[in-house]
């Protein structure tokens, strides 16, 4: 969810190439900072201040969060 409480659509910056990495999104959602295999490696190239980290799932996998 956005600031504004809308939901951001990833689908516009993200592509194949980020199927099962890590990615960097810049604050304002526009663009994909950096991307890497692990989580260390990238918080070890990225600089940019209020970066947005996430892991991006294969298309073909769904992601349902549980409270257990």
């Amino acid at each position: 969810m956005s600031e504004n409480g809308n939901a951001i659509d990833l689908s516009e910056i993200l592509d194949s190439s980020h199927e099962n990495k890590w990615i960097a999104i810049a604050p304002d959602y526009s663009r994909v900072i950096a991307t890497a295999d692990t989580l260390r490696d990238l918080l070890r190239s990225v600089t940019t201040e209020g970066a947005i980290y996430h892991r991006v799932l294969p298309r073909e996998v769904s992601f349902v969060p549980v409270i257990l």
